[in-house]
């Protein structure tokens, strides 16, 4: 395989780019505009922004792929300017359309997103939409325009759901970091369940999907995360027992409610890191569980468990601090 991952300096590309590498047997080529987060991945990096139609089209020509990982993209679930997301939808189509100049490509995976739905609302079908933010209508966009084209490659659509792990960053890597510190607060008396995706298991659905037989991926959409959901607090106590953090404590959910109030209103003023919104609340306290047996029936059973992602993950913390 040639393999070029758009998008190879982030969260999830940093761990796609790892796992390719680690495997060997593939020519790899991450196109980012910015630099790779692991000084390992730096000879494999192009610097391009997948707006640069005509310099991202020179640079797939050129490489000429014969597979595609799209994980470029503009995050954020703040109430901003819809054009702000341009990159998930004017920069699918520049990739689509160098991907065709190329002529070389044979399939792309493009990463979408659960919040194509709002939260706690499992669609019927691939196309049944509903997104609540500007974020989610731009991959609910991308996804139609994937939808809407003849490609004539081969090409999947993932929709990753809370990935978690080493090199990621809000919100789960908070997570981690306040229960090490102490601040952390369980909300309510709650065990609330949800599908969650540790990185290095998302990495390994990604890379199998790439060689998956065609009938078995092709024009397909599917949800990447652990197999099996989660339940927050005993991840939380898990983190807590391995790291040696201080004892959970927990808020009432009256309190918790009231401080959401607080934070909706400093957001309104400019105040984007506040810890606690309604969004935020909402979304703690929704349970949702997908269904993950098609993913797991294409990729195979995933090679880590909870416990040892949460030990990976304070390993790469350590790193990181040290």
């Amino acid at each position: 395989m040639r393999v070029l991952v758009t998008g190879g300096s982030g969260f999830i590309g940093t761990n796609t780019m790892e796992l390719l590498l680690a495997r060997g047997g593939s020519e790899i080529l991450n196109v980012d505009h910015t630099a790779p987060k692991s000084s390992d991945h730096q000879a494999y990096w192009r610097a391009c922004d997948i707006l640069d139609a005509s310099k991202l089209k020179a640079i797939v020509t050129d490489f000429r792929p014969s597979h595609v990982v799209h994980l470029a993209a503009r995050t954020g679930v703040g109430n901003v300017d819809p054009k702000v997301f341009a990159a998930n939808t004017v920069g699918t189509q520049n990739l689509i359309d160098a991907c065709e100049a190329a002529g070389s490509v044979q399939r792309i995976i493009f990463t979408s997103t659960l919040l194509v739905c709002r939260m706690g609302y499992h669609p019927k079908s691939d196309t049944d939409y509903c997104p609540s933010t500007p974020y989610g209508q731009s991959k609910v966009d991308m996804e139609l325009i994937v939808r809407g084209q003849e490609l004539p490659m081969s090409w999947v659509i993932i929709r990753p759901i809370s990935i978690w792990g080493p090199w990621g960053d809000e919100p789960y890597i908070n997570f981690f970091r306040s229960i090490l510190g102490g601040w952390y607060f369980h909300i309510g008396t709650g065990h609330y369940r949800r599908s969650l995706g540790y990185v290095g298991n998302a990495a390994h659905q990604i890379v199998a999907m790439l060689s998956a037989r065609e009938d078995a991926v092709d024009r397909k959409t599917f949800y990447v995360a652990d197999r099996e959901p989660a339940d927050l607090y005993d991840m939380a106590e898990e983190i807590r027992r391995q790291s040696g953090a201080p004892k959970i404590r927990r808020v009432p959910l009256a309190l918790a409610r009231a401080a959401a109030v607080i934070g909706d209103a400093a957001a309104a003023m400019g105040f984007r890191r506040f810890p606690l919104t309604s969004f935020r609340l909402n979304n703690i306290l929704t349970e949702y569980v997908f269904d993950l047996s098609p993913t797991v029936e294409v990729s195979g059973p995933q090679p880590f468990q909870m416990k040892e992602g949460i030990e990976q993950t304070l390993a790469w913390l350590t790193r990181q601090s040290a």
